[in-house]
């Protein structure tokens, strides 16, 4: 459709239209003789400025001289125009295409910043690690030289404490056995009274629990029921609000296509009518043209259809050799765009792999970290141990020392006793004396023997956090290796990723460019096969006007006078189509305006809809996980129960049978008192001994393995520290190497800014010589 703006321009188009034959013809016949004299051109140029303020003093075939000089400088600088516009183009291609390539180079930076940063925070963690590793070492070979003496120590006091051991064994052989046996029963029994009783307290919590699930799971799926079924109402209304929306849109499109078409048919008629209007005003000029003409046409008609078959020939060979143009640059633009599928292909692929190298070298490095924090934190639980150690041992120290001052003791009072003859009362507090010292010894015994088994068993964790420290060094080293080849392909991988988009942005500038051609070469093309049909026309027009010449002299009054008759008509039939057309655009506006009120409610409806629907969705997704959640619920509370009630049984048979056992280990110990004694005497001295010189090998042993896999870690770190040191220089290299390529990228854009900016000015001081009819302003 036209707006109005377009009709106002068509009606004084119109209006120019008519009067100008009448105006040309009133010149014509009331006008003065035009003398050569020229009159005043203040503010006229070559061209015709201003055509309605001159030619009523001035003679027609001087307007149309003057019209036809000012067409061909106004189509000259038309012509710099379009070669000024394309070389806009190019320089705006050009451009776009240096801004590209900037982009990418900042892209590039900042991935190689990345890089840089991450290759630094690696060096930096290897060079940490190697430090601490060396200083591992060295804590790793005092401790073994520590370790050696202790052994060497307990080896030569074990000796002949052996001896005694196994004179005192000899006796209290059976005696032992009997009471180890019984022991061993009672404490059997005893441990699964207590494991007994820690399960029951934990299947009771558990059946508990397990009862409270199943009653919880069941008020959930009642509670997830209600809110589905009302979810589902609310589902179904949002449907039915939608659906009806729908068609209030369908209905209102109906009405404004109606209008439309309305609206379109009015247009047409006006258009047609203007159409006819102003072709009647231009024939009517061409008549009152011919009428004066005629005479003069037939001498001058043979020599235009000679020059015009000689411009024919000329027009066809520019043609040809425009298409000719065209297709080979198609041909071109084909091949370019070919090859940029298969570049921007391997573009697309070299990306996948920097980021795919990219995330697995930053998943490493977070391994690390927890590693390394692992490691950190076993050293700190080894060094608590080992000081625990410590503190045992100068304690077991302490109580060994006063032993043996004990012991010094008793034979001292035993010998004074043996020495008195008889039952005196003397002897007897000498006596009275060394029973107290010895209980003091079974005491103390019985504090170094506890004493040596909290030792050993912390030499048993020292020796499993060990181990899981060596675990843990070898994973890191692992990480490390990784890591580092993880950084070494950084560089190749972003290195490829650059060459290939720089291929894609240099075969998109060349498509850019080829294409950049096309509408130039279609243009020149289309207006040489438009040359050659219009020169082909005013042949056959020249031809077919030749014989009829000399009769249109004689007609062209009569034509003359009809045609304004014509012109008139058509006039008159104007104002009721403009009328029409406006009233059928006011009316598609109102109904627009109603469609876009009806879309914005089904809009509305819809997304209520979709929310609706989801929520049901979502709700159904929970109930039905309720629902299957609900039988292992409640098999597991059924399971619980059942063990509860055998559990209790369980219990109450080992509690009968502890009885027993109780009693009958009661009379064994009566039996063994004395010779126990001096057993558990000289075991107490032997067993803490024994196990402190079995920890110490073990301790030895795994020390010595340690120390060896920690050299070996340090030899592998030497040469992660240099390959890493080799990566963070080449990735500093690069890093200059594309700051350097930014800056240049910069000042070319610059260049070509500056370029497009000169060109763009000229194009725009030629548009305003043409405004101004050729004129310079």
């Amino acid at each position: 459709m036209r707006t109005s703006n377009t009709s106002s321009v068509l009606t004084r188009r119109l209006a120019g239209a008519v009067l100008l034959p009448g105006i040309l013809g009133a010149a014509l016949v009331f006008a003065p003789q035009a003398s050569a004299q020229p009159g005043p051109n203040s503010g006229v140029c070559n061209g015709v400025a201003n055509q309605l303020a001159h030619r009523g003093t001035v003679q027609e075939n001087l307007l149309k001289a003057a019209a036809r000089k000012n067409a061909e400088l106004i189509a000259t600088l038309q012509t710099e125009r379009s070669a000024f516009q394309a070389n806009a183009a190019t320089l705006k291609a050009q451009v776009d295409d240096a801004t590209a390539a900037l982009a990418a180079l900042d892209a590039e930076s900042t991935q190689l910043d990345a890089a840089v940063t991450g290759a630094s925070t690696d060096l930096a963690a290897l060079i940490e690690q190697q430090a601490r590793t060396a200083k591992t070492i060295e804590s790793a070979t005092s401790y073994l030289a520590g370790l050696q003496t202790q052994h060497a120590t307990a080896t030569a006091a074990l000796a002949p404490l052996e001896a005694d051991l196994t004179a005192a064994q000899a006796d209290a052989e059976d005696l032992k056995k009997q009471a180890l046996t019984a022991t061993a029963e009672v404490d059997g029994a005893q441990e699964a009274l207590r494991a007994a009783t820690d399960e029951l307290v934990g299947l009771e919590a558990t059946a508990t629990r397990t009862a409270a699930d199943a009653v919880r799971q069941n008020e959930a799926i009642a509670a997830a029921q209600g809110e589905l079924a009302s979810l589902t109402t609310t589902a179904q209304d949002a449907a039915v609000a939608a659906g009806t929306a729908q068609q209030a849109v369908t209905d209102a499109e109906d009405v404004l296509a109606q209008l439309v078409g309305a609206g379109t048919t009015a247009q047409s008629a006006l258009d047609a009518q203007q159409a006819a209007v102003e072709a009647a005003a231009q024939s009517l000029a061409a008549l009152q043209t011919e009428a004066k003409a005629a005479a003069e046409a037939v001498t001058s008609k043979n020599t235009a259809i000679t020059a015009a078959q000689a411009d024919l020939l000329t027009l066809e060979a520019a043609a040809t050799q425009a298409a000719d143009a065209v297709t080979a640059r198609q041909t071109a633009v084909a091949g370019a765009q070919s090859e940029l599928v298969t570049l921007r292909a391997a573009a697309t692929k070299a990306a996948d792999a920097v980021t795919t190298n990219s995330t697995r070298i930053a998943t490493v490095s977070a391994e690390i970290s927890k590693l390394e924090k692992d490691i950190t934190a076993k050293n700190s639980e080894i060094t608590a141990k080992q000081g625990a150690i410590t503190t045992a041992q100068g304690e077991l120290a302490t109580l060994q020392d006063r032993k043996t001052t004990l012991e010094t003791e008793i034979a001292s009072l035993t010998g004074r006793i043996d020495a008195i003859k008889g039952n005196s009362s003397t002897k007897r507090d000498l006596e009275d004396q060394r029973k107290t010292k010895q209980d003091l010894l079974n005491t103390l015994n019985t504090q170094i023997t506890d004493k040596s088994a909290q030792i050993a068993g912390l030499q048993g964790d020292l020796r499993t956090l060990q181990g899981q420290v060596d675990t843990l060094d070898a994973q890191l080293l692992a990480k490390q290796a990784e890591s580092n080849t993880l950084q070494q392909q950084a560089a190749p991988l972003q290195a490829a990723l650059a060459t290939a988009n720089a291929s894609v942005m240099t075969r998109e500038s060349e498509v850019r460019t080829l294409q950049g051609q096309l509408p130039a070469l279609h243009t020149a093309l289309t207006e040489a096969k438009t040359a050659v049909a219009a020169q082909q026309d005013d042949v056959t027009r020249l031809q077919d006007q030749l014989p009829a010449v000399t009769a249109a002299a004689t007609a062209a009054r009569d034509a003359v006078a009809a045609q304004e008759k014509v012109v008139a008509d058509l006039e008159a039939d104007l104002p009721g189509l403009t009328q029409g057309v406006e009233a059928a655009e006011a009316a598609i506006t109102a109904q627009g305006d109603v469609l876009e009120g009806l879309r914005g409610e089904l809009t509305d409806a819809e997304a209520q809809l979709a929310a609706a629907t989801a929520a049901v969705a979502v709700r159904t997704a929970e109930l039905t996980g309720l629902q299957d959640r609900l039988p292992t619920l409640q098999a597991a509370a059924d399971s619980s129960a059942k063990a509860l009630a055998d559990k209790q049984a369980e219990i109450g048979a080992l509690n009968a049978e502890i009885d027993g056992l109780v009693t009958a280990l009661a009379g064994l110990n009566g039996r063994i008192a004395t010779r126990e004694s001096e057993v558990l005497a000289l075991q107490g001295r032997v067993a803490p001994l024994l196990t402190q010189l079995n920890g110490l090998n073990g301790e030895v042993s795994a020390t010595e393995a340690r120390l060896k896999t920690l050299q070996g870690q340090l030899t592998t770190l030497d040469r992660q520290v240099t390959d890493a040191q080799a990566v963070l220089r080449g990735l500093e290299a690069q890093k200059k190497a594309n700051k350097d390529a930014i800056t240049a990228q910069k000042a070319t854009v610059m260049t070509l800014q500056g370029k497009l900016g000169t060109v763009q000015g000229q194009i725009n001081a030629i548009d305003g010589r043409i405004l101004l009819g050729g004129c310079i302003a």
